[in-house]
């Protein structure tokens, strides 16, 4: 009887040790402040956009001063955050950026025309082959949208006869 009791004990006291060694392993993975979470999204977006040394990369910092002077700007109501978003054109891009914890931030980065591509070389009026070809099957499709999904960033692409018409990089904010 008291053989099977130690037994007991001794497994209840393993498996109580076992579950604390994994719940504090859980808990060091999770980023437990805003810059740590920041620092984490970073390093697992794959999906970048750098254009004449400027990182566009929805999720960054955005500054007037290293972007330079719009074509064309205006301010709409945030669907995803509180406020207005500010609409920046530039000509062969849109930067669209949101207040995001207090500073401004890039929500998302439009290719308007064929002068700009992004990071893998796919640019409009590419077709859907060249699209699949470099960044594979992995997409959700919605109508004519395909869309890729990496760290915190959106690819997608929409299509018109299997011509890529619009391609756009957009934070996820879910």
């Amino acid at each position: 009887m008291k053989k099977s009791l130690i037994i007991v004990i001794i497994l209840v006291i393993v498996i109580a040790i076992i579950g604390v060694v994994y719940f504090a392993s859980l808990n060091k993975e999770q980023p437990t402040n805003a810059n740590e979470q920041q620092e984490s999204i970073n390093q697992s977006v794959t999906y970048t956009l750098d254009y004449e040394g400027k990182n566009m990369t929805p999720g960054q910092a955005f500054s007037k001063e290293i972007f330079g002077e719009e074509e064309q700007y205006s301010e709409i109501p945030s669907c995803a955050f509180e406020g207005s978003d500010k609409v920046y054109n530039y000509g062969s891009y849109e930067i669209i950026t949101s207040q995001i914890n207090g500073e401004e931030k890039i929500y998302s980065v439009s290719l308007l025309d064929d002068t700009i591509s992004t990071k893998e070389g796919i640019k409009l009026a590419d077709d859907r082959a060249k699209m699949i070809e470099i960044y594979g099957e992995n997409y959700r499709e919605n109508g004519t949208e395909y869309i890729y999904t990496d760290g915190n960033v959106n690819l997608s692409f929409i299509l018109q006869n299997d011509v890529i018409i619009s391609i756009q990089y957009t934070m996820v904010t879910e």
